[in-house]
């Protein structure tokens, strides 16, 4: 079989693409592939495929109003799960009548959603800041690094504590003044600071 293009000349292979029979001097080699020239062509003008983009917002502003309805600013951000985050630990708090760190943890919510849409809106500028919220997610992350499988214990203890409200529901077991011993979780918080302080100090 002769070339497609130079019928007097023999055809030595065919292109991969249309199966055209091709002779030495129509062949373009793409690493270990073989094309004719028009479906070469037509291979590079092909659209790029188009970037993927996170859904979120980038305003840092309207990310704050929206952050003090309870993980709204989060769905805003498109943190989904986060949202549903926040709005567990917030009706565990007040329903456990923890009023100082439920009024704590509501105006956390509207500067963590802040910072996390101006993050966001800097990121595409190509600048990358270091905000207030990463730096307490470092510390906590400090603070608990000696634990292992970190992941596992909080799935336990969501389970057990989820499982607790139940049987309160149903009137099985009562945390009807319960609220009275929160601040032993603070001392014991605080008496946990001290001795890692103690053992960071040591080495």
């Amino acid at each position: 079989m002769n070339c497609a293009t130079h019928a007097e000349v023999p055809s030595e292979v065919f292109c991969t693409q249309c199966g055209r029979a091709l002779c030495k001097d129509c062949v373009r080699m793409v690493q270990t592939s073989v094309y004719c020239e028009s479906c070469l062509a037509a291979s590079l003008k092909k659209p790029p495929k188009p970037e993927t983009q996170t859904i979120g917002g980038d305003n840092p502003d309207t990310a704050f109003v929206l952050g003090l309805i309870p993980g709204v600013g989060a769905i805003y951000n498109g943190e989904y799960f986060k949202a549903a985050i926040h709005v567990l630990i917030l009706g565990m708090l007040a329903n456990l009548g923890l009023l100082l760190l439920s009024i704590a943890f509501f105006f956390y919510m509207p500067f963590e959603a802040y910072f996390t849409a101006k993050k966001r809106k800097l990121a595409a500028q190509g600048v990358d800041i270091d905000t207030p919220i990463d730096r307490f997610h470092e510390q906590i992350n400090e603070h608990l690094g000696g634990i292992k499988d970190k992941e596992m214990w909080g799935g336990i203890g969501l389970i057990v504590l989820g499982a607790l409200y139940l049987l309160d529901a149903f009137n099985l077991v009562s945390f009807h003044g319960a609220e009275r011993f929160w601040p032993v979780v603070l001392i014991a918080a605080g008496v946990i600071l001290l001795l890692r302080s103690r053992e960071k100090k040591s080495r």
